[in-house]
């Protein structure tokens, strides 16, 4: 695998979280935008959270397991205050998205307004952890990973994260990323894949989100820029 240049893991963590603030950040108009009764559009809106909620568990199981080890290890001092808000911020994280999980199910079910109105009460939770939880990463924890993370070790921990994508869902996940992706990580990240995988993903995942967005958004661009700001 090629060196990392300096901001490079930051790029391509920039460009995760920004698609996470963006779909995460327009759930709640979505589930605005449902007539009550309307059980088909429930079904659409609910299978969305838990298409990128899919992302965000192997997002985070990937920073459990292989980050906050390795930077216990090598800048114990600098970053115990922020693994234990970080691995906090990851409980809470898994416990309202779970609350969320069950809300929709019910809101799937029978369409209703109350079950939207509270899955909307449990979204208004949800959202503000998720987007303090992204701003201190950002703030506090990529500094620290450019210093202490080798290339190589980022790389393995990417791909071991994307090895838990369902096979159906990779090329809308990574169309999801590339989507307002900054270009220069799209193409770190399609670097490491190999070749035909490559060529492939450079074709069919724009084509998978737009498919994908026309469906749930009604348009296959849907608006640009964070509805989750970062602080």
């Amino acid at each position: 695998m090629a060196a990392k240049q300096p901001g490079q893991m930051t790029r391509e963590m920039h460009m995760v979280h920004t698609a996470f603030r963006r779909e995460f950040g327009l759930v709640p108009d979505l589930v605005r935008s449902a007539a009550a009764g309307d059980r088909e559009r429930a079904e659409i809106i609910a299978d969305h959270f838990g298409t990128i909620n899919v992302a965000l568990e192997e997002h985070h199981g990937g920073e459990d397991r292989d980050l906050w080890p390795r930077l216990r290890e090598r800048c114990p001092e600098e970053i115990q205050p922020l693994v234990h808000r970080m691995e906090e911020q990851h409980r809470r994280i898994a416990q309202l998205v779970l609350d969320l999980t069950t809300t929709l199910a019910v809101w799937r079910t029978d369409g209703n307004a109350e079950s939207r109105d509270h899955a909307l009460n449990t979204l208004d939770q949800f959202l503000p952890v998720l987007r303090e939880h992204l701003g201190d990463e950002e703030e506090h924890v990529l500094p620290l990973i450019e210093k202490h993370i080798t290339g190589d070790e980022w790389d393995t921990m990417v791909a071991t994260s994307a090895a838990g994508t369902p096979p159906d869902k990779i090329s809308l996940f990574f169309g999801i990323m590339m989507y307002e992706g900054d270009p220069a990580a799209v193409e770190d990240a399609l670097r490491n894949m190999p070749g035909e995988v490559r060529a492939l993903i450079v074709e069919a995942a724009p084509r998978a989100y737009a498919e994908y967005a026309t469906r749930l958004y009604g348009t296959p661009t849907p608006p640009l820029g964070s509805t989750l700001p970062s602080r």
